[in-house]
Formats: structure tokens, C-alpha cells, sequence
């Protein structure tokens, strides 16, 4: 009869231990399989094994393994060799082929001396217990789970083979170091994977699993091979190996792998920075953070990223070639795939400071996390010019262009916007001052159009596009001074935006990976690249069309590269950060110089020359395009040259309109607008014939004279008169220069005929 109450069934037992002689433990099993609650394999669901991941560039090479606490990567078991399996055998269980997952001889011999001594003391415990403890269990030191582990280990081997139960302990069980089952292992002490070691090796990791700490051997390299002969020497006498194998194994040296250090570095540490940022923040891989954390440490995943390693080492190598002094400032470099949004190269900082035990190392700069963007200067007047284009305001359109210049605001002060170098240009079309970016101008320009519609546009290509995983994160604030890269932005989101002109107005989002499978293979995420059409082609095309001209012919001739480019540089007023942004049609790439510490201008003495984002940041895009293009063939972009259409109109009014029959013809201006853009409506002023000054062209040739009167709104008569002066000057006029009369009146001029001989 079962006993009722505590012990009986439905409880777990609660027994103090009592000495009672060995042969009394098989009956106590017995009595404990009936009088307790009996455990279950269906009711100890097994822990699931961390698995390493590992992160692929593009072309198949590894960049770094991911994993949370336990390294460990599962293995078949035909990738484990059998002399591998016989030491663990050999070490752990010699029995083990022989027992049913519980050794009663070894279970008596630990009952004893554990009822002896009042405590779990000896083990006893098969490699099926073990595998039960490690994956069922646990291993608290109570007589309760000793029951429960040698019950489970029982069922587990009426499941599983014994081939099975010594595959999964192996890639379960710990070697040390962080190294959880054997192809870790492998991979830790000796740089190998399991397939690959040696009878010797394949000893010394078996010898490890009792004692990792204690037999580990970088640290106590005696001990390690004391132990891994005796490992050796249980294998020969159970006819694992022959006699000349085992004198070999003996012989042989540890060959550790040079031990790792504490962090262990990786390359590309601002794009793996960036990929990781990227999956936690990604809801396609869990609904929780620390649901997508798990996958991405423990999951055992294959990551193929985008990151090409010629055009990173490009990078890299185009940066330390520009930047090589030791007090030179920083650089961050993103490099985008236009068609495809694959992230190419990432430089966010020198790898020596991202490994540094300092706060600032972790500062990815290409991204701004851990700290934020920096202002882009005259990079961000491609976002204005293109609103303007949209707009329907002409290239041609032209403006004044001083030195410096005081704009009104709204709140009633002053805006006081100055060119690079103090330089004036009298008056620019806006074609010019896009190529000699021309601070003046664009202050007018974002006046007419207003801050918002840029920033509009500037969102629309790509700025703000990965808040998840980059700073800053808020949107674009709408002041004027937005127009000369007054917001913040970083190089991803700027290499976009490029990356959008030139892909013909196609917006890609940007990723860093273009295939996640599983330990398996099994495909769990793949890239989509989906392209969206946000900027008009033929207003991408006029873009385009400028800021070539720009890299050809203006501030970003130091980044030409004999190619079909686009580009454009800046730089902001205290010269505390300049930029180089550009393009080819396969490759965009955001070049930022400036210092991570802070806003600290670049200029003599602190460096070497006053940085423009016409000098290191066009330099450094120059040299990292040449060799990322090595290999690409010139290709055009994607849009046709910008469909243009002249058209007449009234210049004097804004916007443009077509002239009516009051329009004065010296306000009359042939233009080019993008084809849909162009002026419709006929100018509705002036509505009546009005009073002009009538120029003075006394002095004038009479050819001149004519036209600028006539240009004036002025019919012309001329009548001669013998002089001294040079005949056809102009030497009168009626009514005179300066006065006013009645557009389409007549202004009558008097030139000189040479007089008559007497």
C-alpha cells in the first residue's frame, strides 16, 4: 500500500539520508519509483542550446562569431571523429555502451560513500545522467534530483541511440574557457574545427569536462597533459587506439592557440556596431527586444552581410592615407549601393578607439550613435535645389550674389548669411552658384521657397531614414539656416540621400544584411531591395545634370575621378566640420572630417590646412572611389539628361510669368524650366501703360543706342546732324536721359554725321 500524505503520490519526496548498507539501494530505487511522484521526459521539457552566431561579408569571409554567454556551435555527428567520441568515453563512462543510461555499479559505489557522508559527494553519473542534468534537471546537489536525473536517464535511452545521447553531449557539455561543446572547444584551444583534431588534442579536450578550470591548459599546462594521458592510456587499454598511435598521441605537443584576449577583437567594429543595432531594432525578428536579442546570441545563425571588404579596406585605407598625422582630426565614411540599399563600408572612427577602454570609442561616428550628427554645411543645398526644381524656378534664374547679406525674419531679425572666403559674384544664376555653392544665393532661394518644403525634400531622399539605429533622431527643424546645413545628419542617412539623386530619384532603405539561415540553412530573412520613386525622374535628372557640373567645375574638383559623378561639399562656418558627399551610379559614399570630442574648428595651427569640405573630405572620397571602382566599368546614371524648354517670360517678377502686352521688353528674359515646370500664366502686372525712365545713350553707338531704348519699351527715331564727334555716336536725345515718359512713346536720337566740306 502507497503511503498517503507527504512522500506518497503527487508529492516529491523529502527523505533524510540514512546509512544502510549498498545492497539496500536497488530496493530503495525500486521504492522511490513507486512511492513518489514519478518524473517524466514529457514533463522536463529540454533546455534549448545556445548556438553561436556568425557574421559573413559578402564575399563568404567571416567577419566575427556573436554569442551571449555560451559559445557553442552544434554539430552532426558524423562531423565528430570517432577517436574524439572514444576519449569522452574512455574519460566519462567506459560502461557506457553496455548500460541502459544508469551504471548500477557505479550508482552503488557513490550510494555509499553519499549516505556515509549525509551529501552528494561522488557522482557516479553516467554520460546519459550528465546529458539529463545539462539539459533536463539542472544540477542541484540534492538526493531528490540524483533521483530524478537517473529515472530520466533511463526513459532518455529508450529514445534516443547511444550514438544520438553522445552526439548531443558533446555538443552540449562544458570545455572552459567559454567554449561550450566540442566544436567550440576545438575552435578555442587549438584554431581547429573538431573535424580536424588530432588523437592527442581530441584527449585533452575530453580530459577537460571533469575539471575544466583545473585542467585547463593555458593556465596549467602540466596538469592538462597529465590528464590528457591518462585519457590516452583508458583508450589503449580499451583497444580505442593501437599501441604506435598511443606513443604518438603521447609525444605530441599542446600547440595551444594563442590564448584570446578578454575582448576579443573582430574586424569592421562600426559595421558590426551598426548590424547589430540594426536586428535588435528590428521587429521582424522578435515583437521584443529581448526576444530579438536571444535570436541574435543564442540562435546559431548564418549572417551574410552586405559589407564588401575591397571597398571597406578602400575606405579605411583612403582615410589613413589623408589623415596621418597623429593630432589630425577624425573621419567617418558610409558607402551605399544605390540600387540596392546594401551597405558597402562603414567607417565610423579608428578601430584602436572603438576597441579602447574609453567612452569615446564607442561613439560610432558614421552613424552618431553614442553621441549625435554633425551639420552638413553646403552638403544639404542639393535637398533646396531640388525643391526649387520642383518648384518650377529655372537654372537660369538669376540672383544677387554678394559677400555677405542681411535677411529679414519673420520675427523681426537679422539673418546675416556670408560666402566662404567673404567672396562676391555680383549676380548668379542658381546654376552657378550650385557649382560654386554660393551661400548668398541659397539664403534668397530657401526665402522663396521656405524651410519646411526643403526639409521635405531632404526627408523624402533619405535623411531621417533609420532612427532605430542612427542619431539624430528627430526631425528636421525648420529654420533658414537648414538651406546651409544647419541640421544635424550623419553618413548613412546623408549616403542615402545621394544614393536616392543618383539612382534617378529611387529610394532604397538601407540594410546591412542581405540573408539570415538558421544552423540549418534554413532561410529565415532575405533582402528585398524595393525601390520607391520619390523625386521626379526628369527633376532627378536636372540634379544630377548640376551637381556634375559641380564636381567638375566648382568646389568639388579635388574628388573627380574621371568618371560619371555627382558630388557636392560642405563645410560649416567655424570649419568644425566639412563633408564630401557624392556618387556614381553603382556606389554613394558621405565622407565627415571633423573631431569626435566636440565642435572644434579645423584650422592652423590645430591642423595642418584649413579644412574645406573641398580639401581632406574630397580627397579621402577621391582615393576610396578610385579603388572601389577599380573593378566597375563606367556606367551613366539612370536618367535621361533633364527634358528642358525655353520659354519667354517677365524676369522682373517672382515667380516668372509670361509677358503681356504692358510687360517692358528689357524685363523679358528667354529661360529654361524642366519640361511641366515652366510658367503657364501671363503676368497679370503691369495691366496699363506706365511711366519708365528713359535711359540716357548719348555716347552710345547708334546700333546700341537703338536696342536699349527699344528694350526700354521705347519706339526710336533718329534723325543726323554733321559733328565733330565720331559719326553714328549719339550726341543728343529727346526726351533726355533720366526723365520719365510713356512706355511705347518715341525717343528721338541725334547722331553725328561728319560734316560737310566747303
Amino acid at each position: 500500500m502507497l503511503p498517503v500524505g507527504p512522500g506518497g503520490p503527487g508529492y516529491p519526496c523529502r527523505m533524510r539520508p540514512r546509512p544502510f548498507a549498498p545492497v539496500a539501494v536497488v530496493a530503495v530505487l525500486a521504492w522511490l519509483a513507486a512511492a513518489c511522484e514519478v518524473p517524466t521526459l514529457d514533463r522536463y521539457p529540454p533546455r534549448s542550446l545556445d548556438q553561436t552566431t556568425f557574421v559573413f561579408a559578402a564575399d563568404g569571409s567571416l567577419i566575427t562569431p556573436l554569442h551571449a554567454v555560451e559559445n557553442r556551435v552544434v554539430l552532426p555527428g558524423d562531423a565528430i571523429p570517432q577517436h574524439v567520441r572514444d576519449a569522452v568515453v574512455a574519460i566519462e563512462d567506459r560502461r557506457f555502451f553496455s548500460h541502459h543510461g544508469v551504471d548500477p555499479e557505479a550508482i552503488v559505489r557513490a550510494a555509499v560513500v553519499n549516505t556515509r557522508e549525509g551529501t552528494i559527494v561522488e557522482g557516479g553519473s553516467t554520460i546519459t545522467q550528465q546529458l539529463v542534468k545539462l539539459l533536463y534537471v539542472g544540477d542541484a546537489t540534492t538526493l531528490r534530483r540524483k533521483w530524478d536525473e537517473a529515472l530520466l536517464a533511463w526513459q532518455l535511452e529508450n529514445r534516443l541511440t547511444k550514438d544520438q545521447i553522445l552526439t548531443r553531449y558533446l555538443n552540449t557539455v562544458y570545455f572552459g574557457q567559454g567554449a561550450y561543446g566540442i566544436q567550440a572547444a576545438a575552435r578555442t584551444y587549438f584554431g581547429v574545427d573538431a573535424e580536424d583534431l588530432t588523437v592527442a588534442q581530441g584527449a585533452t579536450l575530453a580530459g577537460l569536462i571533469s575539471a575544466p578550470n583545473h585542467f585547463d591548459p593555458y593556465a596549467r599546462p602540466r596538469s592538462a597533459i597529465g590528464r590528457r594521458n591518462v585519457v590516452l592510456r583508458l583508450m589503449r587499454e580499451l583497444d580505442m587506439i593501437d599501441r604506435a598511435t598511443y606513443r604518438r598521441a603521447r609525444r605530441e605537443r599542446l600547440a595551444l592557440r594563442p590564448r584570446r584576449p578578454t575582448l576579443e577583437r573582430h574586424p569592421y567594429p562600426y559595421f558590426v556596431d551598426y548590424l547589430k543595432r540594426w536586428f535588435l531594432g528590428n521587429p521582424a525578428f522578435g515583437p521584443t527586444r529581448a526576444d530579438r536579442y536571444r535570436l541574435l546570441f543564442t540562435g546559431g545563425l548564418r549572417i551574410t552581410t552586405t559589407l564588401d571588404p575591397e571597398v571597406q579596406e578602400a575606405a579605411e585605407r583612403a582615410v589613413h592615407a589623408i589623415l596621418s598625422y597623429p593630432n589630425d582630426p577624425d573621419a567617418a565614411v558610409t558607402v551605399v549601393d544605390p540600387r540596392t540599399g546594401f551597405v558597402r563600408a562603414m567607417v565610423g572612427g579608428d578601430d584602436d578607439d572603438y576597441w579602447a577602454d574609453v567612452r569615446a570609442g564607442r561613439v560610432n561616428l558614421a552613424t552618431g550613435t553614442g553621441g549625435t550628427g554633425r551639420q552638413t554645411g553646403s552638403a544639404a543645398k542639393p535637398f533646396a535645389l531640388i525643391a526649387a526644381l520642383e518648384a518650377g524656378i529655372s537654372p537660369d534664374t538669376v540672383f544677387p550674389a554678394p559677400s555677405s547679406l542681411a535677411l529679414p525674419m519673420p520675427d523681426g531679425s537679422t539673418w546675416w548669411v556670408r560666402n566662404a572666403g567673404g567672396v562676391g559674384y555680383g549676380a548668379l544664376s542658381l546654376r552657378s552658384a550650385t557649382i560654386h555653392s554660393v551661400n548668398t544665393v541659397y539664403a534668397q532661394l530657401i526665402q522663396r521657397l521656405g524651410a519646411q518644403r526643403v526639409n521635405e525634400v531632404a526627408t523624402r531622399l533619405g535623411l531621417r531614414c533609420c532612427p532605430r539605429v542612427a542619431r539624430p533622431r528627430g526631425p528636421l527643424e525648420p529654420f533658414p539656416a537648414s538651406v546651409l546645413g544647419a541640421n544635424e545628419a550623419n553618413t548613412l542617412e546623408m549616403a542615402v540621400a545621394y544614393a536616392t539623386i543618383a539612382n534617378g530619384g529611387r529610394r532604397v532603405h538601407p540594410v546591412p544584411v542581405e540573408r539570415i539561415t538558421d544552423a540549418r540553412g534554413r532561410v529565415l530573412w532575405e533582402a528585398d531591395p524595393r525601390p520607391v520613386q520619390v523625386i521626379d525622374p526628369d527633376v532627378a535628372a536636372a540634379a544630377i545634370d548640376l551637381l556634375q557640373d559641380a564636381v567638375a567645375y566648382g568646389t568639388g574638383a579635388a574628388a573627380t575621378i574621371g568618371r560619371p559623378q555627382i558630388g557636392k561639399t560642405g563645410t560649416d562656418e567655424d570649419n568644425a566640420n566639412a563633408w564630401f558627399v557624392g556618387a556614381v551610379p553603382q556606389l554613394s559614399a558621405a565622407v565627415w572630417v571633423g573631431y569626435h570630442r566636440g565642435e572644434i574648428p579645423m584650422r592652423p595651427p590645430r591642423t595642418r590646412v584649413t579644412v574645406y569640405g573641398g580639401t581632406w573630405p574630397a580627397q579621402i572620397w577621391r582615393l576610396l572611389m578610385l579603388r572601389a571602382t577599380a573593378d566597375l566599368p563606367p556606367a551613366s546614371f539612370p536618367t535621361p539628361r533633364a527634358r528642358y524648354v525655353s520659354v519667354a517670360v517677365d524676369a522682373s517678377q517672382d515667380p516668372p510669368c509670361l509677358p503681356n502686352d504692358y510687360t517692358l521688353p528689357a524685363n523679358i528674359q528667354v529661360m529654361r524650366f524642366l519640361a511641366g515646370t515652366e510658367p503657364t500664366r501671363e503676368c497679370a502686372w503691369p495691366n496699363s501703360i506706365e511711366r519708365v525712365v528713359v535711359p540716357s545713350t548719348i555716347g552710345f553707338p547708334q546700333a546700341e543706342a537703338a536696342a536699349f531704348l527699344r528694350q526700354a519699351g521705347f519706339y526710336v527715331q533718329v534723325r543726323e546732324e554733321p559733328s565733330t564727334q565720331p559719326p553714328g555716336t549719339v550726341i543728343a536725345q529727346d526726351p533726355a536721359g533720366g526723365t520719365s515718359a510713356l512706355q511705347t512713346g518715341t525717343v528721338r536720337i541725334t547722331v553725328a554725321i561728319e560734316p560737310r566740306r566747303t
